[in-house]
């Protein structure tokens, strides 16, 4: 059985605002998780600090309920992607040290191979864009328009 993950964050304002992520996990067609949580305010938080931690909230996920499937993860983020794709190194950022955290996870011999991250454009991501938008009004934070 192959999971298929799609993760997306939000910031408002970004950079230095209120950060929200959205994580779907289907299993097939049936849907294991669809969560949109607030994740952090303030001068840490971006839209790529939010799009590492729906990674994370999914890396958590796998650790308790994973039984070693592998899984597709899609993100719009193609800095998340070519990253966890090894393409690109992690420098500078508030990001960095929750990039570290999923690097350290993804290299684990136990989980080599069974994560296949795939970037696709924003309209395809439009559940998870939802959830973490959605998380983000839950909280009183106003959507710009």
């Amino acid at each position: 059985m192959t999971l298929t993950v799609f993760i997306d964050g939000s910031c408002i304002p970004n950079p230095k605002g209120t950060a929200s992520y959205g994580l779907i996990i289907y299993e097939f067609l049936k849907c294991l998780l669809a969560e949109g949580k607030v994740c952090g305010q303030g001068l840490m938080m971006s839209n790529n600090v939010a799009e590492y931690k729906a990674l994370l909230a999914f890396f958590d996920w796998y650790k308790e309920h994973g039984d070693g499937r592998n899984a597709f993860i899609f993100s719009d983020s193609q800095l998340l992607v070519k990253q966890m794709n090894g393409e690109w190194g992690a420098t500078a950022g508030q990001y960095v040290p929750f990039y570290g955290q999923a690097i350290r996870f993804y290299n684990q011999k136990e989980n080599l191979q069974k994560f296949t991250f795939q970037w696709i454009p924003r309209e395809k991501n439009i559940e998870a864009d939802a959830l973490s938008k959605d998380a983000l009004l839950q909280a009183g934070v106003p959507q710009p328009s």
